[in-house]
């Protein structure tokens, strides 16, 4: 069954079910195998509906900034890709979590994030607004960021405005890390990119 053709009583069951065992999860490889195992629910019609999602979404942007953003706007599903194939041949290694308390507030947050309504009832693409799509974005970039220590934004992606994603050193420098600390929800407040010092 399409993960987004559930209804909001089948999703919220899904989803808190899913955050139960990601909380408890006593190291890296068993969190990164109920990632997998929620991930690996999703169907290539909701694959397909998000990626589709994603480029109407890139598709409304102004150029010349559309232009620039377009090869980054595959993040979330190369990061998706790249984590199933990790995750169908058992390449996880066993670590604790970095961050304990950082992972549960994470996942505690994740049921009430995803019922979270930001477009019109009468969107055209109701599925983008769906709490199984946006567990899904929960899901790729709680791997990423939690566990393999990467981050929300690819290195190099621009930002209206001329700013982009860059790596000095050892660092990876973000020009609106500290801006969503209002919203302590955001995703930007779990990743471990650092605040651009030029744009504070």
């Amino acid at each position: 069954m399409n993960l987004l053709s559930f209804s909001d009583s089948e999703s919220r069951f899904f989803i808190e079910k899913t955050v139960r065992d990601l909380i408890v999860a006593k190291g890296t490889a068993e969190a990164a195998r109920e990632i997998g195992s929620a991930l690996g629910s999703y169907t290539i019609f909701d694959l397909q509906y998000i990626g589709g999602g994603i480029q109407r979404e890139v598709g409304k942007l102004p150029n010349p900034y559309r232009r620039c953003y377009q090869p980054f706007s595959s993040d979330l599903l190369n990061q998706y890709h790249a984590f199933m194939t990790k995750y169908r041949i058992g390449g996880f290694a066993d670590t604790r979590i970095k961050d304990p308390e950082l992972w549960h507030i994470y996942w505690d947050i994740t049921p009430a994030q995803c019922f979270v309504k930001h477009r019109s009832p009468h969107d055209p693409f109701p599925q983008l607004e769906h709490p199984m799509t946006k567990l899904f974005y929960r899901l790729v970039y709680g791997y990423v960021m939690l566990i393999e220590g990467g981050y929300g934004h690819p290195v190099g992606m621009p930002f209206p405005g001329g700013a982009v994603i860059r790596r000095e050193g050892n660092h990876v420098l973000c020009p609106i890390r500290d801006k969503e600390k209002d919203f302590p929800t955001a995703l930007c407040n779990f990743c471990p990119a650092e605040q651009d010092s030029e744009y504070r």
